[in-house]
């Protein structure tokens, strides 16, 4: 999955302005510039867009959940490098907006995503574990479009 596509998909989702976003990445001591976000924030198709780095996606994502958690940033600063699949994608916005698994059903019914309760479940596993399915771009892109109509209410979610 594109990261930017990521980005784009939640600000649309959640309502957030492109100085809310700027002001998320501050949570996270980033320094996304004004023009690098616009340019991510752009229509793929743009020649002037920008591809998201996956440590842009990531502390997009962390700020998230810094931000509805209403938590401080822990400044536990790990070598130990993460890769950032469309697991753990899902996994960061479901925690971010603290979404329980009847939630995410109803986010994938709402775009006619046909997945069954025990899928979800282990979309969510560690990796190791037996039962761990490996979430595709398919699978991600439907819960992003299923978000933006789960929060379509022509209002933000909460202000920052």
């Amino acid at each position: 999955m594109k990261t930017s596509v990521v980005i784009t998909a939640l600000k649309d989702a959640l309502n957030l302005s492109r100085p809310q976003i700027l002001s998320l990445y501050n949570l996270v001591s980033y320094p996304m510039s004004k023009e690098r976000l616009d340019g991510i924030l752009k229509n793929p198709s743009n020649k002037r867009s920008i591809t998201a780095t996956y440590e842009e996606l990531g502390l997009f994502l962390d700020a998230l959940i810094l931000h509805k958690r209403k938590e401080s940033p822990n400044s536990t600063d790990s070598d130990e490098e993460i890769e950032l699949t469309n697991n753990l994608i899902l996994k960061k916005i479901r925690v971010a907006l603290n979404l329980k698994e009847y939630e995410i059903a109803i986010i994938f019914e709402l775009v006619d995503f046909k997945i069954s309760k025990s899928k979800i479940k282990n979309l969510f596993r560690s990796p190791k574990h037996p039962k761990y399915i490996e979430c595709d771009d398919k699978t991600l892109l439907a819960f992003l479009e299923g978000l933006n109509e789960f929060y379509f209410d022509g209002g933000e979610v909460d202000k920052l």
